[in-house]
């Protein structure tokens, strides 16, 4: 909320209190998607780490975070919006707050940057705000080590 208010709100104040509230809408809105995929983020780690508390993930991690740093087969910058692990295996998580439904592609991109680091057991989540195509789905159940977590499923546990 605070992030969102000190983001949004100044520059519409005197908007809002002349109760213009469709002009300000239209000001704030085509920034919603960009200011939304951080916050999408903070939610996912969130959600993380109250299933490592309920012992609901398959590491029980003890630290996570975002990842950023350089690919040295592809010789450029990658990144990786969460990862938790332990000592006995690691959890790589990305997060996408779009309209669309997440491909394929996604899972794969996650797979070769989790490439970048060494643990005995690796599990991916994959975290999106609409949903996810039939051919991730399919993908995910037959890797076995895949989670799938759609935005409204995170309030329905």
């Amino acid at each position: 909320m605070f992030r969102f208010w000190y983001r949004f709100i100044p520059d519409s104040m005197s908007l809002i209190q002349r109760n213009e509230t469709e002009q300000s809408y239209r000001r704030i809105e085509p920034s919603i998607p960009a200011f939304m995929g951080p916050v999408f983020e903070d939610i996912c780690m969130q959600y993380l780490w109250k299933q490592n508390t309920a012992n609901n993930t398959p590491v029980s991690f003890t630290d996570a975070g975002r990842w950023w740093g350089n690919d040295p087969k592809k010789r450029e910058e990658c990144e990786i919006d969460i990862i938790a692990d332990d000592k006995e295996g690691a959890i790589f998580a990305e997060c996408k707050w779009t309209n669309d439904t997440v491909g394929a592609g996604v899972l794969e991109r996650l797979v070769e940057k989790s490439e970048l680091f060494y643990s005995r057991r690796k599990f991916y989540y994959l975290f999106a705000k609409t949903g996810f195509t039939a051919e991730l789905r399919s993908k995910a159940a037959q890797m076995k080590n895949v989670f799938l977590v759609c935005f409204e499923d995170m309030f329905h546990e």
